[in-house]
């Protein structure tokens, strides 16, 4: 009897399933967290620009607004919430984005962003 040596065609055909399986739930991930590091991008580039400039609420939701259509992500302009007065105002942002994986299941992500630009 000759023993057995490497793997079985079994073996190596669940290995490649999987590992399709994990490059496409990549390939639908990957676009949220795309998305969400452009608006990271641009609450802190307005974080930063407000250390040395004053803005008013609506200036800062104009703002936003504006990078939000340059980056491509002007659909999450409706989580965007800022509030305050003079120069305590805050900016609140919370989402969450939800892609098909497979037939009823999703997958669900969830986001938040909180800038002061008091400080």
């Amino acid at each position: 009897m000759y023993k057995q040596k490497g793997k079985g065609s079994i073996f190596i055909l669940v290995i490649i399933v999987m590992a399709f399986f994990c490059f496409f739930t990549l390939l639908k991930v990957m676009p949220l967290y795309t998305q969400d590091w452009s608006v990271e991008t641009v609450f802190g580039n307005i974080q930063s620009e407000s250390k040395t400039q004053k803005y008013t609420r609506g200036r800062v939701f104009d703002m936003i607004q504006k990078r939000f259509g340059i980056n491509g992500v002007d659909a999450l302009m409706e989580f965007v919430d800022v509030t305050g007065k003079g120069s305590a105002i805050v900016i609140e942002m919370e989402y969450e984005r939800r892609v098909p994986l497979i037939s009823n299941i999703e997958l669900v992500a969830t986001f938040n962003h909180y800038i002061d630009l008091s400080e």
